[in-house]
């Protein structure tokens, strides 16, 4: 009798691991801890699979959200081709999680974002086509040390162009607000890339109508401010608003990617930025850095 139920036990327990464990998957712990929360009028995916524990994809999402003062007074539905989450901080996203304390880290990634609403056709007027847009976020919060590491935030408007932005930002914890991060957070680095596949092509020309000037005299008016600040500069300064001088020339079809750097020196804070105009300080103080496929040696003072 003892041997029986001694099997009978440690066959419970292994039933009840294997519970345990499927239920922690991360596509259970979705629909389980964070799907019920979502503000949404429907909530719904075609088919899904878990990802590890923290983990999981989603396939053709549709989510309608109700009427607001956000979208007209009318529903929106948004649709989504697939929604890949590598890891999601489950913990702080329950519902009786402090909301003093926000999530430490998450990477996903929105694939084939389209919608009803008017801020999908926003740019139609301008000859840009409804195309879907992809979305990525990844970042982590060392709460320990106090740093954020934005390794991405990207949005892609397919074959039209796309911005990625990645930063360290330091003082900042899973209790810092969106109120308070301007005050405590200081920047170690940051990087921004913009690449244009046609978007600035179509966009120049019908903003610069509406104003009543020409799409030249937009671009002259850019490099001329350019070539004014470029005047007392040196030479590390002058090659990077040569970067930015020579994407801005060749608007029409730029030659590659814009990429911006900031490393700011450590006393650098808020309260410099009154130095911007002073010769070198957006180089010696920032740590501003620029680049582009496309740069012509002298481009930042040709507008003169």
């Amino acid at each position: 009798m003892r041997s029986f139920w001694s099997g009978l036990s440690a066959a419970l327990l292994l039933v009840g691991l294997a519970t345990a464990s499927w239920a922690q998957n991360g596509l259970e712990r979705f629909d389980k801890e964070i799907k019920p929360q979502l503000e949404l009028k429907k909530f719904s995916y075609g088919s899904g699979a878990p990802l590890g524990s923290s983990g999981f994809v989603l396939n053709d999402v549709v989510a309608v959200i109700p009427a607001n003062a956000a979208t007209g007074d009318k529903e929106s539905t948004v649709k989504i081709q697939k929604v890949t989450v590598d890891e999601l901080d489950f913990d702080r996203l329950k519902k009786n999680a402090n909301p003093d304390e926000g999530p430490r880290f998450a990477k996903l990634k929105l694939e084939g974002i389209t919608g009803d609403d008017e801020m999908f056709t926003a740019l139609q007027p301008y000859g840009v086509p409804n195309v879907p847009i992809d979305m990525a976020l990844d970042y982590r919060i060392d709460t320990a040390a106090k740093v954020l590491h934005l390794n991405t935030l990207e949005m892609t408007l397919r074959g039209q162009a796309s911005l990625a932005l990645s930063m360290v930002l330091e003082g900042i914890s899973d209790k810092t607000s969106a109120s308070t991060a301007k005050d405590e957070g200081k920047l170690r680095t940051a990087r921004l890339v913009y690449d244009d596949k046609g978007l600035l092509a179509k966009l120049v020309p019908p903003l610069a109508q509406a104003e009543g000037i020409k799409p030249e005299d937009v671009v002259k008016t850019a490099l001329a401010s350019i070539a004014g600040f470029a005047e007392p500069q040196g030479p590390q300064t002058l090659q990077a608003l040569d970067a930015i001088a020579s994407f801005i020339a060749d608007w029409k079809a730029p030659k590659g990617a814009l990429t911006l750097g900031l490393k700011p020196a450590k006393t650098a804070g808020i309260d410099d930025l009154d130095k911007i105009m002073m010769p070198n300080a957006l180089t010696d103080l920032f740590g501003f850095t620029a680049s582009y496929p496309g740069t012509k040696p002298g481009a930042a003072k040709a507008g003169k």
